[in-house]
């Protein structure tokens, strides 16, 4: 059957429901995406100025709290995604995204900023055999719960429709 051939419908002869399983409408307006994207490449000039200006050396006031502080971070977000598989709970995706993000975070300021030459090396083996395999898992959980999501979601759109095709649409 081709394009031509196939029977024409009308406004009348589409389901009433399929108005309401139109998209909703945009959580946030079209022009924040562009804008984060501009800031996003005025921010790499900033970046590389750092990289210059920065000297390669610092000490910092309350780096045990900062450390502590990030790691506490990382263990409510890690306890949190844990919580919310067990109990399947709404949005897991998005702290499992999140824990996999501070672990990498976690990872590259453990290994950089390391003393000397044995703690360097323990931050890498650390980060290599701990940290990112983690980091990783917990990314590759939120894409597996998200794609879930979207296949559920396209089930339901679809049972829906289907089911509203087949009752009788009530007298005009």
């Amino acid at each position: 059957m081709t394009q031509s051939d196939a029977p024409q419908s009308t406004a009348a002869d589409e389901p009433i429901l399929e108005e309401r399983l139109d998209p909703p409408p945009r959580a946030v307006p079209h022009w924040t995406g562009w804008l984060l994207l501009v800031l996003g490449v005025f921010t790499l000039p900033w970046t590389a100025n750092l990289a210059v200006a920065l000297p390669d050396k610092s000490e910092a006031a309350h780096y045990n709290v900062s450390w502590v502080g990030f790691d506490l971070i990382l263990c409510a977000l890690l306890f949190r995604t844990g919580w919310s598989l067990l109990y399947h709970r709404m949005y897991v995706e998005v702290t499992a995204a999140m824990a996999g993000v501070v672990l990498i975070i976690d990872a590259w300021f453990d290994v950089m900023s390391a003393p000397d030459t044995t703690e360097f090396v323990r931050a890498l083996v650390l980060a290599l055999c701990v940290e990112i395999p983690l980091a990783i898992f917990c990314l590759w959980v939120a894409v597996r719960v998200e794609h879930e999501r979207r296949r559920r979601s396209e089930l339901m759109v679809a049972t829906v429709r289907r089911l509203t095709g087949r009752r009788k649409r009530p007298p005009q």
